[in-house]
């Protein structure tokens, strides 16, 4: 009796990490445009700074300042022809999404910890910034438009499918791993969230690996900033911060 090839994706089975695919961009291009993003953002800043300090200001700067990710890979994707498509726009096998809910339940406790011992030593959290930024725009909702929406796409974009994916290839994908979520951490200058965020760019950057996809990270950072948003918009709005 010929024996039948085993199916490993039966119902109930793990399938098998996606293969990875190589990045059209080199690691020299993705280090050329993490260069990019950081003069993005000191003429960004220069400019902001010389308009002067003002409520519709605070509102350009909400609404816009996530938008400079994407000007690096606009840059370097033209200089190379490379489609977007090739950050990760693509389908992915859903069943991995469990895991990364597991894993985000057990990073979010983390960050929760983190914030407690902030809290205790008196440190200045980024709740507490957010929710100064929070109270001084006339129009929250765009807050949280900006937070929940365009940042999850934004910087899965640029950390995971650009930054992570363009480095995996030359130093390997923990080593890639490692230095996007230190840059991803940094992007988000707090010292007092410095680790919660490095854990949460580390598990973004590990479903990308995983799936080859922006998306699971997408979705599990549109629903970490949701849950954050609607609870610090939430006691704002009752004076709870």
């Amino acid at each position: 009796m010929e024996q039948q090839p085993q199916n490993n994706n039966t119902p109930g089975t793990q399938p098998p990490p996606a293969a990875p695919m190589p990045a059209s961009w080199t690691a020299s291009d993705t280090w050329l445009g993490l260069f990019l993003l950081v003069l993005s953002i000191f003429v960004y800043v220069l400019a902001i700074s010389l308009v002067g300090d003002s409520q519709n200001t605070g509102i350009f700067f909400v609404a816009t300042f996530e938008f400079i990710l994407l000007i690096p890979i606009a840059i370097i994707f033209a200089l190379r022809k490379v489609r977007w498509v090739e950050l990760g726009l693509r389908g992915f096998n859903r069943n991995n999404l469990a895991l990364g809910c597991g894993l985000l339940a057990a990073v979010y406790f983390l960050v929760i910890i983190n914030n407690l011992i902030m809290v205790a030593l008196g440190i200045v959290t980024q709740a507490d910034i957010l929710s100064e930024i929070l109270g001084e725009l006339d129009s929250p909702l765009l807050f949280v438009f900006v937070t929940v929406i365009v940042a999850p796409f934004t910087e899965e974009l640029f950390f995971r499918g650009f930054l992570f994916k363009g480095l995996r290839e030359k130093y390997g994908w923990i080593n890639a791993l490692m230095f996007s979520s230190i840059i991803f951490a940094l992007f988000h200058g707090q010292i007092a969230t410095l680790i919660p965020t490095f854990l949460i760019g580390a598990l973004f950057a590990y479903m990308y690996q995983r799936t080859e996809s922006v998306y699971p990270g997408m979705l599990l950072h549109f629903t970490l900033n949701a849950v954050g948003a609607l609870v610090l918009f939430f006691a704002n709005q009752f004076g709870a911060l």
